[in-house]
């Protein structure tokens, strides 16, 4: 098996793209299909596909996609693939032209609301599920896991997890997984992965944010 890709450090152009949240969500969808057309993403998010075309052309200035010609049917056809496996924010100083984290906050305040917005309905979900008034396949699982960990095991940790989802892709991809549904019948899954001290809940910037949003 092939050692995946390292996460690729957020420039001061990529997080300006992805503060957009069309774009995430195009970003997002693209990477769950692998590669895919305007019109393909535009059926799938029910967006107008020049709409999608526009966003397409400004991940593209910021490096965050690239077109795969060897897939295009002519020269007038153009497919995108996302240009990296993942991200990661870096260390402070990467990014010399965003030293206040102008660019970083606004992407990390988006990234806070999106996630905010998945929880919320994922919990409306589970309740609605587990009184019964919501039939069909549940659409939302989490699991939690608590280890007494340096913070060099936390990392090997990290880079262990980072492996699951490239090789699970690749067992998608080569028919290694088993299931009773069709290809046809995909959604897109969003798997988040948090890693967090819970020293963090006593820290002081958590009573500033507290009392921020009593204000």
């Amino acid at each position: 098996m092939s050692t995946p890709e390292p996460p690729v450090t957020f420039t001061t152009p990529m997080l300006k793209a992805i503060a957009n949240p069309l774009r995430r969500q195009i970003l997002d969808t693209l990477s769950a299909m692998e590669n895919a057309r305007a019109a393909d993403l535009a059926q799938t998010l029910g967006v107008p596909a020049n709409k999608v075309s526009f966003h397409l052309r400004e991940l593209a200035k910021a490096n965050m996609i690239v077109e795969v010609p060897e897939l295009a049917r002519d020269k007038r056809d153009r497919v995108w693939k996302p240009a990296a496996r993942g991200y990661t924010t870096g260390e402070v100083g990467e990014r010399p032209e965003d030293l206040t984290g102008t660019a970083m906050n606004a992407y990390l305040g988006q990234v806070v609301h999106d996630e905010q917005r998945r929880l919320q309905a994922a919990l409306q979900h589970a309740e609605k599920h587990y009184r019964g008034e919501e039939s069909g396949v549940v659409k939302a699982q989490m699991q939690t896991s608590n280890l007494m960990l340096t913070h060099d095991e936390c990392q090997e940790l990290i880079r262990r997890m980072e492996k699951v989802i490239p090789a699970f892709r690749e067992d998608l991809k080569n028919g290694k997984v088993k299931s009773s549904q069709s290809a046809q019948e995909r959604e897109i899954w969003h798997v988040m992965t948090l890693y967090n001290a819970d020293s963090l809940l006593n820290e002081s910037h958590m009573g500033e944010q507290s009392s921020q949003n009593s204000k």
